[in-house]
């Protein structure tokens, strides 16, 4: 399966990395890594392993307590459309 970032999804991945490194240390940012990695590739095998979100043929996983991501699985590729803090006002 084709894995595609977005701009947005580029950018946010890129900021949350320098802020995990600004406020703790390699090792959280490290953490992050592995755990959007391994959540990428479990989305890769299993395309509908997490629920819908609010906005049609998208769908929304938690990384962890704190981030969200969000993407769509169209003509065998998986879209990774951005990440987010899970308590902010968003669309999905």
């Amino acid at each position: 399966m084709n894995i595609i970032w977005s701009d947005l999804a580029k950018e946010y991945y890129l900021y949350i990395i320098e802020q995990l490194f600004e406020k703790w240390n390699i090792s959280i940012v490290e953490k992050f890594e592995n755990e959007t990695i391994t959540l990428i590739q479990n989305i890769a095998i299993h395309n509908h392993i997490c629920p819908k979100s609010k906005i049609a043929n998208y769908h929304k996983c938690f990384i962890n307590k704190h981030i969200s991501l969000i993407y769509r699985i169209e003509n065998q590729s998986l879209e990774i459309i951005t990440l987010l803090f899970n308590q902010s006002e968003h669309l999905y």
